[in-house]
């Protein structure tokens, strides 16, 4: 099915692709209504709906003291990979992590703690524990101020070892008693100031769950972060509040043109372009944004791990459904041009009822074959067949003129020595045109007899594929390509730190208008 290329869709659940990165993070999409508030402790477990990671993170039980029926581990790595657990009230809370402890594992394995200050700006919080010992325990990562938006807890596989993400446990508190009290009068969690303020109504305590500029921030979402809930761009830096919230930035500020994942582009240019702001990997091309799941065995037939894999190789290329078009000299697409020339069959090899032998002469007597109904933006083989004799020419030259991108083009072959090589299709030249016509024009020559026998036009896909190399620790990227319109058809393999591969994938198309 045709798509958009700012859509994003699964195709047969090896690849993912986006064009358009406008959207949060999933993890982002559907909150609960705030007004949980004070409560119960909150444990999210590895197998719960709001812990999500990405990349090669494998579910395991062979070292007891988790929680639940799992934990999650991945080998060492350059922080491309995450885990989060992410919470989904507002409140403050003491936070606690565990893990499961082993020799293997990191000593510097790096939580973040996605928060808020006490002036409502989101801030990130970084502590650093050893999970080589204090297995099967809860660990105090501090105290902070949460919310329903940012409100989460990351770890990722920067690290010096395997890293564990079991569970993390958030236990409410109450806030300080130097905390203002400030009306409230409908009890929907922002101070009736506020609402005044920013056109709200303090009687109503429908309008903290509405989100009155459309930014995808609710209304006591952007009280609680402090921005603006009749701006969708607070602070004027050319990307919205909920994208900035969504992927760590600070919406209060123009951080447009700061580096988050420090990979070289802008956080505006990672903005509009769609790729993550968060992932080195993830870079501003032009093209899609790809992510596929590991084929798991070698050409061999061997088991691959994921954590023996060196990086992924990903070739795609356009799929035609154009056919070879074949005009032979006796068709009525072919002209003699400059003299008449009749039809010979004195030597054998050629296709139809016989072939045009131009006498020598200075190309102004030439054969020409008149092709229609070709594929726009398909490139083709020319290929042309010849009877070969003695008295042949050495400098045969087929000429291609065709339309290219912005004017008419004229492709010379190579000179073709029709002495030898007779009864069969020779490719001659390649050419790309923009509509659906072209001509092949084949002059005499003066060393020798210009054989004018039959002429085809072959899609060659082959010569159109293209490939990239991306680490093993990613399991996305941004292409740099700007795909034309059509299908594309994607592929990938992996190799491993020994130079073994998978086999290529099958291949997945998807149609971009």
């Amino acid at each position: 099915m045709p798509v958009n290329k700012c859509d994003m869709f699964l195709i047969s659940g090896l690849f993912t692709l986006a064009g358009c990165a406008s959207q949060p993070p999933p993890f982002e999409d559907d909150f609960p209504s705030p007004s949980a508030g004070m409560g119960e402790e909150v444990i999210i477990d590895d197998s719960d709906s709001t812990f999500f990671f990405d990349g090669p993170w494998r579910a395991s039980n062979s070292t007891i003291g988790y929680l639940g029926e799992s934990y999650h581990v991945i080998p060492r790595g350059q922080g491309n990979n995450s885990a989060v657990w992410n919470l989904e009230l507002i409140d403050y809370f003491d936070i606690y992590v565990r893990w499961t402890s082993h020799s293997n594992r990191a000593s510097n394995a790096r939580y973040e703690v996605h928060h808020l200050d006490e002036a409502n700006r989101l801030v990130v919080a970084k502590v650093t524990v050893n999970q080589r010992s204090g297995g099967g325990k809860w660990f105090k990562l501090g105290t902070y101020k949460m919310s329903s938006l940012t409100g989460r807890v990351q770890v990722s596989d920067d690290a010096d070892g395997y890293v564990v993400a079991d569970a993390v446990k958030f236990v409410p508190v109450y806030p300080t008693t130097s905390q203002p009290t400030l009306a409230d009068s409908d009890g929907d969690g922002m101070d009736d100031e506020f609402e005044v303020r920013f056109g709200m109504n303090p009687s109503d305590p429908n309008d903290g769950a509405m989100d009155s500029d459309g930014d995808g921030v609710t209304n006591l979402e952007e009280y609680y972060v402090g921005t603006d809930p009749t701006r969708i761009d607070t602070d004027s830096d050319g990307i919205p509040d909920g994208y900035e919230l969504s992927y760590g930035m600070n919406p209060t500020i123009n951080d447009s043109s700061q580096d988050l994942d420090l990979d070289g582009s802008f956080n505006i240019d990672e903005y509009n372009a769609g790729s993550d702001p968060n992932d080195q990997a993830s870079l501003p091309g032009k093209g899609p944004s790809l992510s596929w799941s590991a084929p798991t065995r070698r050409e061999d037939g061997s088991v691959l791990d994921p954590s023996e894999i060196d990086h992924y190789e990903i070739q795609y290329f356009p799929v035609y459904s154009a056919e070879i078009v074949t005009l032979d000299d006796n068709s009525g697409y072919f002209d003699m041009v400059g003299a008449s020339v009749a039809v010979s069959s004195h030597t054998p090899g050629y296709v139809g009822e016989g072939y045009h032998a131009i006498a020598p002469g200075n190309g102004a007597v030439f054969g020409k074959w008149n092709f229609f109904d070709l594929s726009p933006g398909v490139r083709y083989s020319v290929e042309a067949r010849w009877t070969a004799g003695s008295n042949r020419s050495q400098q045969a030259t087929y000429l291609i003129r065709y339309k290219g991108e912005v004017e008419e083009v004229t492709t010379q072959g190579a000179a073709i020595d029709q002495r030898a090589s007779g009864g069969q299709w020779m490719e001659v030249a390649e050419f790309t045109p923009s509509d659906s016509s072209a001509v092949v024009e084949l002059p005499s020559k003066t060393d020798g007899y210009v054989i004018a026998d039959a002429v085809r036009l072959k899609p060659n896909g082959a010569s159109m594929i293209s490939a990239i190399s991306v680490p093993g620790s990613s399991q996305s990227v941004k292409l740099e390509d700007q795909l034309s319109s059509g299908t594309w058809a994607f592929q990938v393999k992996t190799i491993d730190n020994d130079g073994e591969a998978s086999a290529f994938s099958e291949p997945v198309t998807i149609t971009f208008q």
